[in-house]
């Protein structure tokens, strides 16, 4: 059976073996149909050259002329494997995203409004975020407030965005909206006919150049409770960050320091923190910070009751 995956090999092995044979076939009986050049002589190959349309306009020595083919044809199949490579990447935003608001997949920065100092102030920030990740520099972005719909999902995928049209489109980028993405991997515990495993996300996750994990917080189910995140969810979330220490991960959320990471005191009760203090210090590292404090809720913003 032929394998079509790697026609390059066999192109080039059978290639190989035709060049080692050439000058015997050339020189034979069987060639006399052959538009010779006599004045024109291979000294590496001891052979005269031969007139070879259409891949040549001048007469060439034939083994020669057929290496440069070979050649040729593995530099064109490696320019398709790489340009394959390269729309692969570009197309996992799209194609392997996880998005709960589809609302989000029109998000740019330009139609990203800005009518406070605070939002066109994150703005500007996110775009420089946005063009340090095209360049190649790798850090943590924790965009925060304590308000939902102020815009956070919609600077995170306007990144993405930024960083997966630029340059060459070789990076890939990925929006993982974190509680969906939760509650596909309990179901696949038990679905055994879905893709959407603990190491399918876990592995996905580590492979881009550029990911968001937005709302983290949300797959507790409420924000506000002093919920703690189960240890499979912390598990898996300390999977990712440790795949990524030397990545760009983009995390959004409206969770605040103290309810993530050291907990606090509200009158006579202790709120834990959210998450192991430990795993993350990880997502701590080398950090960048977009904190709107001031803008409302735009979801709700036009309600008339």
């Amino acid at each position: 059976m032929k394998d079509y995956n790697t026609p390059q090999v066999h192109f080039s092995a059978e290639r190989s073996s035709k060049v080692q044979n050439i000058n015997e076939v050339v020189k034979s009986d069987t060639a006399g149909g052959l538009r010779w050049d006599r004045d024109n002589h291979c000294d590496k190959h001891d052979s005269d050259f031969v007139f070879m349309p259409p891949a040549f306009k001048t007469s060439q020595c034939p083994v020669c002329g057929t290496e440069r083919l070979r050649d040729d044809f593995q530099s064109e199949m490696q320019k398709v494997c790489t340009d394959g490579e390269r729309l692969k990447k570009h197309n996992t935003l799209t194609k392997q995203s996880i998005i709960q608001d589809n609302t989000i997949t029109a998000a740019t920065f330009d139609n990203f409004t800005t009518q406070t100092e605070e939002e066109h102030t994150n703005k500007l920030k996110a775009i420089k975020v946005a063009e340090r990740f095209a360049a190649g520099e790798a850090f943590n972005l924790w965009i925060q407030s304590p308000q939902t719909g102020c815009g956070k999902s919609h600077l995170a995928m306007s990144i993405l965005k930024y960083v997966n049209e630029s340059g060459a489109k070789d990076k890939s980028t990925l929006f993982l909206d974190f509680g969906r993405t939760m509650e596909l991997i309990r179901d696949a515990i038990n679905n055994k006919e879905s893709k959407y495993t603990q190491n399918y996300f876990i592995s996905l996750a580590n492979s881009v150049d550029v990911l968001v994990i937005d709302d983290l917080g949300a797959e507790t189910g409420d924000i506000y409770s002093d919920k703690r995140a189960s240890d499979y969810t912390s598990n898996i979330l300390r999977s990712i960050l440790n795949g990524r220490q030397d990545k760009a991960t983009i995390i959004t959320t409206n969770l605040s320091g103290e309810r993530m990471i050291t907990g606090y005191q509200d009158g006579h009760k202790f709120v834990p923190p959210m998450y192991d203090k430990k795993m993350m210090s990880r997502a701590m590292r080398n950090v960048l910070h977009i904190l709107f404090k001031e803008t409302p809720d735009k979801r709700v913003g036009n309600l008339q009751f």
